[in-house]
């Protein structure tokens, strides 16, 4: 069973995920204040609650303090955390509509040191509901993050992040969300039906913007379930990158089971398999989130905070001799002519290229210019697996072991 998954996890990925001959603490740099992050994408499935967990895990494998506020309704976050959230335990829908404290709803996820959770349960489907002839309903979570001690940036004990996931919709809960924090990190799928979503999620940030919260933007795009096998993944991450800019992570998720699998354990999937080519990349983006949040601090007049409290070395899963996960620049030379005599080149598919058009909504120049180019930074620690373009195999070669036969001469 195991050696199946393994193939099908590889054969997904595109790499083969190498166990690392030596490990070291992971130390992330501590941002000058800290950062709410809204995890935000309405097209369902492209990895929101995925990419919040594992950032999450990540970020406090590295030594900050994060929190994790599940608004959805279905409190996938919360299972993936081992955290209980059925009706009986309290919930973030306390803090929505009767007003509790985060502080109070705020639990310690139980292996990950540095971690702490807000969960939710089915009762947060009716808040929408319930909060419609409430007045500045929408600034319901702004409210409950402002009175949060662990928010004030001269506290010694604050934390250095807080991540919302957000519900696959753009309703209430997720406008909340918006309105509560400054920057929107957008998961979108390798594939063509998430980036028709992408310009009506980025209408409502303008939106947001003008009227709700001018200090919002989005600060952060991260591909998932990245095929590096197709053209169509590749063609997406050209299009996601023209529009965005820098503002994506050179790090992509690519496919795999194991990120499948580690929720039904209720782990993350650092914690359900560390080697694996998913956990080795979400540590990359993490690792790219605190540096450019670093960089970001810096340039507003601060030095980054370095991490004073110690990593311990049961946490540590930093791969030393990996390289980060970068999408694969398009091969010219996959398209040319075989060499002669070769046999014909097998593949993906080999007809027109895929074209890939989406008209996106402009982003104002305000949002842009904040973009960091910390992006680039050099890092003494790095955490994911490179992932090599699967090689063209000529069709009718001789195999490496069968000697060829001698050509024969003329009759």
């Amino acid at each position: 069973m195991t050696s199946t998954l393994e193939a099908d996890d590889q054969a997904h990925a595109g790499e083969t995920p190498t166990a690392p001959a030596s490990f070291e603490p992971v130390r992330l740099p501590r941002p000058t204040a800290p950062r709410v992050l809204v995890v935000a994408n309405q097209k369902g499935g492209v990895g929101k609650t995925t990419t919040a967990v594992n950032i999450a895990v990540s970020l406090a494998q590295g030594g900050l303090k994060v929190l994790v506020i599940d608004l959805d309704p279905q409190g996938n976050a919360s299972t993936a955390l081992a955290i209980e959230h059925g009706r009986e335990h309290a919930s973030v829908y306390d803090a929505l509509v009767d007003g509790a404290s985060l502080a109070d709803l705020a639990r310690p996820a139980g292996e990950v040191d540095n971690l702490w959770v807000v969960p939710s349960n089915v009762d947060l489907a009716g808040a929408e509901i319930e909060l419609v002839s409430q007045v500045a309903r929408e600034n319901r979570l702004r409210k409950a993050l402002d009175a949060l001690p662990g928010l004030d940036a001269s506290a010694e004990d604050r934390f250095d992040y807080v991540l919302v996931d957000c519900p696959p919709s753009l309703g209430l809960l997720t406008l909340n969300a918006l309105v509560a924090a400054k920057e929107v990190l957008v998961p979108i799928q390798s594939e063509y039906y998430a980036l028709e979503g992408v310009g009506q999620l980025l209408e409502t940030v303008e939106l947001v913007r003008a009227n709700l919260n001018p200090d919002l933007e989005i600060s952060t795009v991260l591909l998932t379930m990245y095929d590096a096998r197709t053209r169509l993944s590749a063609a997406v991450a050209d299009e996601v990158r023209a529009h965005f800019g820098e503002r994506v992570l050179s790090t992509y998720i690519p496919r795999s089971v194991r990120v499948s699998e580690a929720p039904s354990f209720s782990q993350s999937v650092i914690a359900y398999d560390p080697y694996s080519p998913g956990a080795l990349s979400y540590l990359e983006a993490a690792r790219e989130i605190a540096v450019r949040g670093a960089a970001m601090g810096e340039a507003e007049g601060g030095p980054a905070e370095p991490v004073t409290e110690p990593v311990a070395e049961a946490e540590a899963v930093v791969v030393t001799e990996a390289e980060p996960v970068h999408a694969p620049e398009p091969r010219a030379e996959a398209d040319a002519d075989p060499a002669p005599g070769a046999g014909p080149v097998v593949s993906e598919q080999r007809t027109a290229p895929i074209t890939v058009t989406v008209a996106l909504r402009p982003v104002p120049a305000s949002v842009a210019s904040t973009t960091s180019t910390a992006s680039t930074a050099s890092t003494t620690s790095t955490t994911s697996a490179t992932v090599p373009a699967p090689a063209a195999v000529p069709v009718g070669a001789p195999h490496a072991s069968t000697p060829a036969a001698p050509e024969e001469g003329p009759a």
